[in-house]
């Protein structure tokens, strides 16, 4: 009768491992994959987002814009990001696809844009660019505190600016959504 039970115990914990492997890959697996759209990186991070933790946001660009959740940035309108995502002039055309998600009350509470690069376009590079951008710019209406640069999958470069607490509650949820996106930057806005 021992003899069964070990037995028994032994096959239960070997079934277990295996499951407990499999799930694992799986996760692996699903971490690495490329999004199929901007926006859809800020939809998951954003479906993280517990109730107590939300802001008002507005999404996309103010001329295709929507309400109360991240959109795509109609690239008819492109060169507008310079003044809402801070895209420098000479970098939009780098960009082939954009979403964004910001704060509706005041933009330097929270801006968060997600860029697909053109081909050949260095994630690198252009995350250089931003970085300079964010870190130059001239604010109004309030200062963001911290600046944080993703690469994505090495096809999307992400970026986003804001108070410290909105900034941390954001990069959480993202790391879980993401949690092998590479941090380029991650920073005190000067």
């Amino acid at each position: 009768m021992k003899k069964f039970v070990s037995v028994l115990l032994a096959l239960t914990m070997v079934l277990s491992m295996t499951a407990c492997g499999s799930k694992t890959a799986e996760t692996t697996e699903a971490a690495q994959e490329v999004p199929a759209t901007a926006v859809e990186i800020l939809e998951k991070t954003w479906a993280e987002y517990a109730e107590s933790e939300k802001f008002p946001i507005a999404g996309g660009n103010v001329e295709a814009g929507i309400m109360d959740a991240p959109a795509n940035y109609d690239m008819e309108y492109a060169e507008n990001m310079t003044y809402s995502l801070l895209v420098p002039a000479e970098q939009i055309t780098n960009v082939a696809e954009a979403a964004s998600m910001m704060h509706m009350m005041n933009a330097n509470t929270f801006t968060c844009g997600v860029f697909r690069l053109a081909e050949g376009v260095s994630t690198a590079d252009f995350a250089a660019a931003m970085q300079a951008a964010v870190q130059g710019n001239m604010w109004m209406c309030g200062f963001p505190e911290m600046l944080l640069v993703k690469d994505i999958a090495g096809t999307y470069v992400l970026v986003a600016f804001g108070l410290n607490d909105v900034m941390t509650t954001f990069e959480k949820h993202l790391a879980e959504v993401y949690p092998n996106a590479e941090t380029l930057y991650n920073e005190p806005i000067a």
